[in-house]
């Protein structure tokens, strides 16, 4: 049973970032489509009254260029849904201050966005279009989510030059946000991957960064960790569908653009029975992810035991966890 909607109704960006994983660049969703897939989705979630919390989880290109299709939807499904989330992964660089203040202290409004350092490191990889840097601007939207009492995750890709200025960038939003909470992605390139020892090294040296910082770390890694700590497991293409802006159905984001979709959206859609026919296989899940999976959960064993559990960072960047 789907309980996770993610939407990706455009590909276009405001920004240039040199390791964009979005295939769909340049290309806008139908937004009457979007809504009308809002909408079968929430009236799925107000039948079937599943257990766990209903998401709506925008993704892109930048969502927030569709700010009326994004407010549309928000609004229609905390009517119905007003248990549910919203969860929106953007740039934070044009955040509509006027709309937001509508949802001034609503924790169920939840914005992620992307800071990779500070501002050398973030601006060297993510640039506005006419190829300013972005950190002041990200840096303004984050203080206004939180001015406005939003929930407010930051996303930094770590590579071996940004892992070097890591306690930087820890420093930087412990004092300038007030934050303690920090989800990492590794780079990932399909013509140059990271080999799982240099990708685990990586995760090791965050940990006791952070560590060191009294900050919470989250991400993608830690689903790797699924087959030993249960509640990690992912759930993509049961509990979540992805539709991109050609109205196709896919398990999870990291899918779009590298494996067939599973069908296109289409009215009858069956949010209950629906169980996608794609499997991770090398782009997540791989004997690779395995292997970094197994150490990191060595590691936790013996330095970090807090992290052996599923914590409320992990259901908030995710929504395929049960």
């Amino acid at each position: 049973m789907v309980t996770s909607l993610y939407l990706m109704p455009t590909g276009k960006c405001n920004c240039v970032c040199e390791y964009c994983y979005c295939p769909e660049h340049g290309k806008r969703g139908d937004s009457s489509l979007f809504m009308r897939i809002a909408e079968s989705f929430t009236a799925h979630v107000c039948s079937s009254n599943p257990a766990a919390r209903p998401q709506i989880r925008f993704t892109g290109g930048e969502p927030w260029l569709e700010e009326e299709l994004l407010l549309d939807v928000t609004n229609h499904f905390f009517q119905r849904v007003p248990y549910g989330w919203v969860v929106v992964n953007t740039n934070a660089t044009i955040l509509p201050e006027e709309s937001l203040r509508n949802f001034r202290g609503n924790k169920q409004l939840i914005h992620v966005v992307s800071l990779d350092g500070t501002e050398s490191i973030h601006d060297s990889r993510r640039k506005m279009a006419d190829g300013r840097g972005s950190f002041h601007e990200v840096v303004k939207g984050v203080k206004m989510l939180i001015d406005l009492d939003l929930p407010v995750y930051l996303n930094a890709v770590l590579d071996t030059e940004s892992s070097n200025h890591l306690p930087e960038l820890l420093s930087f939003i412990s004092s300038e946000f007030d934050l303690n909470e920090l989800s990492i992605s590794i780079r990932y390139t399909d013509t140059d991957p990271m080999s799982p020892e240099v990708r685990y090294d990586l995760l090791k040296n965050a940990y006791s960064v952070a560590s060191s910082h009294s900050i919470r770390l989250g991400g993608h890694h830690r689903l790797l960790l699924g087959s030993l700590i249960p509640e990690l497991s992912c759930n993509a293409g049961s509990s979540t569908a992805l539709i991109d802006p050609q109205g196709m159905v896919y398990a999870c984001q990291r899918f779009v653009g590298r494996v067939k979709p599973d069908c296109m959206w289409t009215e009858d859609f069956d949010w209950s029975g629906f169980s996608s026919g794609q499997r991770p296989g090398p782009i997540c899940g791989g004997d690779d992810d395995l292997y970094v999976g197994k150490r990191l959960f060595e590691l936790y064993k013996k330095e970090y035991p807090e992290y052996l559990y599923c914590h409320q960072l992990d259901r908030t960047l995710f929504g395929v966890l049960s």
